[in-house]
């Protein structure tokens, strides 16, 4: 039996998100771009922040230049954003990935990996998180199916994730009852970081084998989440993390 095609994110479904003001991290990203389309869709006004411009710039969304290793990139990023009004969505959707085992991983790796994956996103939620404890806002950070199941490479990028869920727990107790803390873990996406697995043409019909639904996520599946996380469809939902990987968790 053939799965049926993934749907297409958006759709005619208000999320109540007209107006809003959204800032995406990694919005260059396949996942990132993905987010970006579907606020836009939604009437959200959305800011990108990545270390360079999109290949293919998404229309409505506006992008700035900056580094989550830098508190003061992201600072620079924010004041030129407040121009514009407060923050309500903040979704860190960057991410760095390097495949070495736990065994083999150098320091210099696990301590790149840990500063933009984790302490990246503390930065940023940070410096935005700050104006919407007063207001209200929602926070959604992208962790993966592997900070919850083990992978035998990639250890640093698991843990990382696995972190990330954690600190998305504890910030969602911080920050209540203004603001919404939750995460998105998606399994493997097509996109740049794992565009070395997609060329071993073994990759893919293992991977679609092991995924009860039978199917390839697709960046939509995972900004679908996302945005609706984002939105006041999910008022009551704090501090979880949904896993978007088409049953594969379940075994």
């Amino acid at each position: 039996m053939t799965a049926p095609p993934p749907p297409a994110a958006g759709g005619s479904f208000d999320l109540g998100l007209a107006g809003a003001r959204a800032v995406v991290t990694g919005g260059s990203g396949a996942i990132g771009a993905a987010i970006c389309r579907l606020l836009v869709g939604q009437g959200a006004r959305v800011w990108s922040l990545d270390l360079g411009a999109p290949a293919e710039p998404v229309p409505g969304v506006r992008t700035l230049v900056t580094d989550v290793r830098s508190r003061a990139s992201i600072v620079e990023a924010s004041a030129v954003i407040a121009g514009d009004g407060p923050v309500d969505i903040l979704v860190n959707s960057h991410g760095l990935q390097i495949r070495a085992g736990a065994m083999d991983c150098t320091d210099e790796a696990l301590a790149e990996i840990l500063d933009v994956n984790v302490a990246g996103c503390w930065r940023t939620c940070q410096v935005f998180g700050a104006g919407m404890k007063e207001r209200g806002g929602s926070i959604v950070n992208l962790a993966s199916i592997n900070g919850i199941l083990a992978a035998k490479t990639g250890a640093a990028y698991g843990v990382s994730k696995a972190a990330l869920i954690h600190f998305t727990r504890i910030l969602a107790l911080e920050l209540a009852p203004k603001v919404r803390v939750n995460a998105v873990a998606p399994t493997a996406v097509r996109s740049a970081m794992t565009a070395d697995l997609f060329r071993d043409p073994a990759y893919e019909p293992g991977k679609k084998a092991a995924i009860p639904l039978g199917r390839i996520a697709t960046a939509d599946d995972v900004a679908n989440a996302v945005v609706l996380l984002a939105s006041r469809r999910t008022a009551f939902v704090t501090g979880q993390t949904w896993a978007v990987d088409g049953g594969i968790s379940l075994a």
